[in-house]
């Protein structure tokens, strides 16, 4: 019977035999406890995953809820109707009598916007004209908001400027939180003092501006303060040059509020047509947000105490001025023709200051140029001399049109100390363009910069773009000047930066820029530094 049940590899008696059983049972034990285990596994995973989930940030940061809008394009078919979640969607329009056409847009599209409404609770409607009064209506009922919009006759606008901002204001106050606000208007805010205030009510009821901008906003007087509304709140402007594309706005518009496209206002026409209407809904999202007054804590071991450090750091600034040595001439090389008397008088008004204020150059080079060419240079210290070579200066001639503007320079360039910096003053391109390589040669030998203040047309088809090589060549730059009454602006800067408030090289190519133009000033906080004391 042994021999029988070995041949079929079973073995029941012997000490063979119960070792073998005894495997086989432990086997049979370890295999049940691996899988009540992955059992017990499985359990917690599902119960863990039903539970709310939190996220959790790292130091100096916090956990915060937001909206995301998730759109998906649906060729065919029905979008799922969303839940009203927004507030109020507002619009704030200018009444006067150049809005006609876009109170007429708005006019033709507002049953369009409140038929398709599917996220707002409510909506707003303010004017605003000069002079102001608050006219604000508030109201969830689509007839009385058509009738009111419908009852708005465009009228004045004489003066430009309008109280935008106090109407921004009020419409904003009379919304809910978490709010839409669009602005049609063409003119700059009268009362742009108020833009800090309005920002902050803004983020504090968390509603985005709009800002449908048409024609130039009053031209010079517009200071960016829509730009600064929008920004802060988290909306867009966009602009309008042709008056009857505000239709393709309030057809967005429409969309939007029934969650067809998400509220992101592109900036421009062009792009607002090619956005393809789709099925948007709103997502709660977690995200981290940096807590910008962090301060980790520190704990001390036992015997010893924390001990708070203040100090006071600060960046930016000018920077502290050169040495004497390093330090060359601040040259004016001038045209003295008959066109250039309202830049003489520039020149000749701002130089004291100018002077008064140089903390960098050792001397003054004072040049002049016409046709035909007669050497006139001079290198001075002192301000009384300059003024007296300024007040000589009488400006005549200037019949034919291209004058030896480069022979002055190359004067001016010899006259002049190493590291120095020259201002051209000219409205004519140069007679004696020829010279342009060797005037390179000589201003890169002895490290002059050339800086190049033109007004006019320069001789039209005359003029080879001699002034831009030599200022490309020696470090400096050229700005045009679309009026000859912004030679001011330029001697402003020129204070400034003799000053060692500011840098040559910041020089900028357009008026429009070197008006905005700011010194940068010192940026200054306290540092808190923790540390343990024994």
């Amino acid at each position: 019977w042994k021999e029988r049940n070995q041949s079929n590899h079973f073995l029941f008696t012997g000490n063979i035999t119960v070792e073998r059983l005894i495997m086989k049972l432990k086997e049979v034990f370890l295999a049940a406890v691996i899988v009540l285990v992955c059992i017990n596994i499985a359990e917690s995973h599902k119960s863990c995953c039903c539970k709310p989930h939190t996220r959790r940030c790292p130091s100096g940061y916090r956990s915060v809820l937001v909206n995301r809008v998730v759109c998906k394009y649906r060729r065919r078919g029905r979008c799922p109707r969303p839940r009203p979640i927004l507030g109020s969607l507002g619009f704030v329009i200018d009444d006067s009598g150049s809005m006609r056409d876009d109170i007429a847009g708005v006019r033709s599209r507002i049953s369009y916007i409140l038929a398709r409404n599917r996220l707002f609770r409510d909506f707003v409607v303010a004017r605003f004209s000069d002079p102001y009064r608050r006219r604000v209506l508030r109201s969830s009922r689509s007839t009385r908001v058509r009738n009111y919009i419908n009852a708005i006759k465009p009228s004045g606008g004489g003066d430009c400027p309008e109280y935008s901002l106090s109407a921004i204001r009020d419409a904003a106050k009379a919304a809910r939180p978490n709010s839409m606000l669009y602005l049609f208007t063409d003119a700059s805010a009268k009362d742009a003092r108020l833009k800090a205030s309005v920002a902050a009510l803004l983020r504090r009821k968390r509603t985005r501006l709009y800002v449908v901008r048409s024609g130039r906003l009053c031209g010079s007087s517009y200071k960016g303060e829509y730009d600064y509304l929008a920004k802060r709140s988290g909306g867009g402007v966009i602009r309008l040059r042709n008056k009857k594309n505000v239709k393709y706005v309030l057809k967005y518009i429409g969309l939007a509020s029934a969650g067809r496209v998400p509220f992101r206002l592109p900036k421009t026409v062009k792009k607002l047509r090619r956005i393809r209407p789709g099925c948007c809904k709103i997502v709660r999202k977690r995200i981290c947000k940096r807590i910008r007054s962090y301060c980790p804590r520190v704990y001390c071991p036992r015997g010893y105490r924390r001990v708070v450090k203040r100090r006071r750091i600060c960046k930016g600034g000018p920077r502290p001025p050169p040495r004497p040595r390093r330090l060359g001439s601040l040259g004016f090389v001038i045209d003295v023709t008959g066109s250039m008397k309202t830049e003489i008088s520039a020149v000749r008004s701002s130089i004291s200051s100018v002077i008064a204020a140089n903390r960098r150059f050792r001397n003054y080079v004072l040049a002049t140029f016409s046709d035909p060419y007669k050497r006139k240079v001079v290198a001075v210290k002192r301000k009384s001399s300059a003024l007296k070579f300024l007040r000589a200066i009488r400006p005549t001639g200037g019949g034919d049109c291209p004058e030896y503007s480069l022979s002055g320079v190359r004067d001016a360039a010899r006259r002049a100390l190493s590291r120095s910096v020259l201002f051209l003053f000219t409205d004519a391109s140069a007679k004696d363009a020829r010279l342009k390589r060797s005037v390179a040669r000589l201003l890169k030998r002895k490290k002059i910069r050339l800086f190049v203040v033109k007004t006019g047309k320069l001789c039209g088809r005359a003029y080879k773009r001699e002034y831009d090589y030599l200022a490309r060549v020696s470090g400096g730059r050229v700005i045009t000047l679309p009026s000859k009454s912004g030679v001011s602006s330029v001697m402003n800067f020129m204070k400034l930066a003799a000053a060692g408030k500011a840098k040559f090289s910041a020089l900028p190519k357009t008026l429009k820029k070197l008006k905005r133009f700011k010194p940068r000033g010192r940026r200054c906080f306290t540092q808190i530094l923790l540390t343990c004391r024994r």
